[in-house]
């Protein structure tokens, strides 16, 4: 067991050791790991308990109630599972009885116990609460040490501060000091689970847990003020990130898989159609979803740097990215003329930084295009000049001012003449004309202007858009941001050009855009037509979205690391060592690239790694795998039994987008460390998730923000009954008619919906939906 840092305090007149680290680092003779009353886990404990040789809990518990779950292989410490998770109803209660019975359990035993913060997180209850309710249930037990296992420094620092320390010896420590004792912490490493151990301390830090309790000791007023003055909290900038602090690199390198797979997909559908230029494929188009603030530009930054590299493990090239920015282009009409503009100007730039060769055949190739259209007046002009020149070198001009006017050679001198006249008109006609495909591809104006004076246009347009992409000779992926700050207008006509005029360009477009923004901007552009082709749940603009993205997700739930963020940008410390990141990818990839997806996850379950690098890294080479075209096909036999859950009707594009969503979901778990032991029940859950998102995504989004609610879309005849398998449709049943007011207006039919009910209890599957699992989910 790893040392761990640890403070003897005072809570409620009750001594407890608050230990900074992962509690199944810890040395006590009992562990307790919390559960829901519906008998779930979290992801990270249910993971650990299991690879460690503990049982998950099989059925449903009481509040309050506790159940040993084994030894764990090697320490032999025993695991006490407490139901401390209750919905919606206060968890207060149920962790104080848990509290009360695990001590029964260790009197009667002897040893100590170790526990987490009980009901915190996504069971309600505050830290500080948490910590009180352990320490009431507790109390009365002195016959055990017990101990508080807390995760996060800066959750740890504040507990201390909320606790009494307990009296120790020597002089309180000046305020600097104090300070640097209070922001010095051990050495961390990752556990499997994704919290933070941390190791022992360091020669300069406290060498006892004493020494460490004075650092937090009560200070005067005049220190606190000394201390105030010298916490400079450091001033951040708001961009986009560039280095990865929230493990959203991983998740860009799942979507370049994803983005790679799909073009060969394209391509081999298309292997047989005659046009030569159509078997390239079309276009495809990908849609990452988020609010305002969420990191989209910075997940477009790390995939465009994923793109940009050539993938070791399939030897794909690496692509040509495009970026482009529609919020500064808005002003200008139409906008997928900037688009195509864009296309050009940054493949050249992409193209100069590793292949100059072909950046140069671009530019020449595109000169000529815009040049080539004048080719009669360039002609006409040689031709004219040709004979301008002979006839003087003839002397038939000086002739015809002596010979009569109807001689031959006058008729030759006016004919000449004529020519002269009318062949440079020509040209200057020519020129023009070539001057127009020019200032079509440098100017909107003249854009505007070409495609108002000449025939068949759009023709021109997408022709000349498949010559690019053909002369750029590499897979070209145009990332699109900032579109959830245009008007409505400029969306629908900018997303609608993409998918019709571009629609047999073989380019990726990865949009990065609030989804309510989009499908609002769309239903305000066809708001006549709502009534008719509009669904509970499912606006209008909802159902332009989904015939216009194959993929469409989510970023993945930041989780406990946004707590390490938040320390980070408080204390500003170094960001973490991308060459460590580096080499264990590399590491990572050789060492499970060529295994079938079990032996490597089996194996990853076995040694998750020996540093938090060593861990990101192999969890993100199983992730990549989990959307290769091998693990589609797998997903798509794993996906049989619900397609009764998608609708009454369902097309194929509904069948498509569950299958590339599901694969992508599946990815975000494995990035995570959730499931790698591939349960089915835990599978058919994430595709219950999956399907209630493409179907109901206004619902979804609500039920991300208030997963207690989803209990008003269960039947109340069958509320209290756990899910099993069902071959038929249970009847239609009432669900509770009491709807909190929090839930919108437009989604209260929805939970009356038997199709909703279907869905959220798993007819047909042996998985169900509960507010626990969406609690836990990794991608919303």
């Amino acid at each position: 067991m790893a040392s761990q840092q640890q403070v003897r305090a005072e809570v409620q007149g009750h001594e407890v050791e608050l230990v900074l680290g992962d509690i199944f680092e810890s040395d006590a003779d009992f562990l307790v790991v919390p559960v829901s009353t519906s008998g779930s886990m979290a992801p990270e404990f249910s993971d650990r308990l299991t690879r460690l040789g503990g049982s998950p809990p099989t059925g449903p518990l009481k509040a309050g109630e506790v159940k040993l779950a084994g030894r764990l292989d090697g320490s032999g410490q025993q695991v006490l599972l407490a139901a401390g998770l209750t919905y919606p109803e206060p968890v207060v209660e149920a962790v104080q009885a848990a509290a009360h019975n695990v001590a029964a359990v260790v009197e009667k035993a002897g040893g100590s116990v170790a526990f987490p913060l009980l009901g915190a997180g996504s069971g309600g209850l505050s830290a500080a609460e948490s910590l009180e309710a352990i320490v009431t249930g507790y109390g009365e037990h002195r016959g055990s040490s017990l101990r508080v296992h807390i995760v996060e420094p800066d959750l740890y620092q504040r507990m201390l501060d909320f606790a009494a320390p307990t009296a120790s010896e020597g002089p309180e420590p000046e305020a600097s000091e104090a300070q640097a004792a209070s922001e010095s912490h051990p050495s961390a490493s990752q556990s499997a689970s994704g919290s933070i151990s941390l190791g022992a301390p360091s020669a300069t830090a406290p060498d006892s847990a004493a020494a460490t309790a004075q650092s937090v000791q009560p200070a005067s007023p005049q220190t606190t003020t000394r201390r105030r003055r010298e916490e400079l909290v450091p001033t951040h900038t708001d961009g986009p990130a560039s280095v990865d602090e929230l493990g959203r690199q991983g998740f860009a390198r799942v979507l370049a898989r994803r983005i790679r797979d799909a073009r060969k997909e394209e391509q081999r559908n298309s292997e047989r159609a005659r046009d030569l230029r159509s078997r390239r494929g079309g276009s495809f188009i990908v849609h990452l979803h988020a609010p305002w603030g969420a990191g989209k530009t910075s997940v477009l930054n790390f995939l465009a740097a994923e793109l940009r590299k050539p993938d070791e493990t399939t030897k794909d090239k690496r692509s040509v990215v495009v970026e482009f920015n529609a919020w500064r282009h808005q002003r200008i009409e139409p906008p997928w003329w900037w688009l195509m503009t864009a296309l050009y100007s940054g493949a050249v730039r992409d193209l100069d930084t590793f292949d100059r060769r072909r950046g140069l055949l671009l530019r020449l190739r595109e000169w000529l295009w815009r040049s080539k259209g004048g080719w009669p007046g360039y002609l006409a002009l040689l031709l004219v000049a040709a004979a301008v020149t002979a006839a003087w070198r003839a002397g038939w001009f000086g002739a015809a001012g002596n010979e009569d006017l109807l001689s031959p050679d006058s008729l030759k001198g006016v004919l000449v003449t004529a020519a002269a006249i009318i062949t440079p008109a020509l040209t200057i006609w020519g020129l023009l004309h070539a001057m127009g495909r020019w200032v079509f591809t440098t100017s909107a104006r003249g854009a505007r202007r070409f495609l108002a004076n000449t025939s068949d246009p759009m023709r021109l347009v997408q022709e000349h858009l498949a010559d690019l992409t053909d002369w750029i000779h590499h897979d070209v992926v145009v990332m699109i941001d900032d579109l959830d700050r245009c008007k409505g207008p400029y969306v629908v006509e900018l997303l609608e050009g993409i998918q019709t005029l571009f629609r047999d360009v073989p380019v990726t477009y990865v949009i990065a855009a609030d989804r309510d923004w989009l499908a609002d901007s769309y239903a305000a552009e066809y708001s006549g037509f709502v009534s008719g082709a509009g669904e509970v749940g499912r606006p209008i603009g909802y159902l332009f979205l989904e015939k216009t993205f194959q993929i469409s997700t989510g970023l993945p739930q930041a989780g406990k690391r946004l707590d390490t963020f938040w320390g980070r940008i408080l204390r500003s410390p170094s960001v973490p060592d991308e060459q460590e990141l580096a080499e264990a990818r590399t590491t990572a990839r050789r060492e499970l690239g060529g295994k079938q997806s079990r032996e490597a996850r089996a194996e990853v379950r076995a040694n998750p790694g020996r540093t938090p690098a060593d861990e990101q890294a192999r969890l993100e080479t199983l992730a990549v795998e989990m959307v290769s075209e091998r693990a589609q096909r797998q997903n798509t036999h794993t996906l049989e039994p619900f397609r009764a859950l998608l609708g009454r009707d369902p097309n194929p594009r509904a069948m498509k987008r569950l299958v590339n969503a599901y694969g992508i979901a599946r990815g975000i778990e494995t990035l995570q460390g959730v499931n790698l032991e591939d349960n089915h029940v835990r599978e058919q859950e994430t595709a219950l998730w999956t399907i209630l998102t493409l179907r109901w995504p206004k619902l979804a989004g609500h039920l991300a923000r208030y997963p207690e609610h989803l209990k008003y879309a269960v039947p109340a005849a069958s509320a209290s009954t756990p899910s099993s398998p069902r071959s038929t449709p249970a009847a239609p049943a009432s669900t509770p008619t009491e709807l909190p007011s929090s839930i919108p207006a437009d989604l209260r039919p929805l939970f009356a919906d038997p199709e909703l009910h279907a869905v959220v209890q798993g007819e047909g599957v042996a998985a169900a939906l509960t507010p626990e699992i969406l609690a836990a989910t990794t991608l919303r």
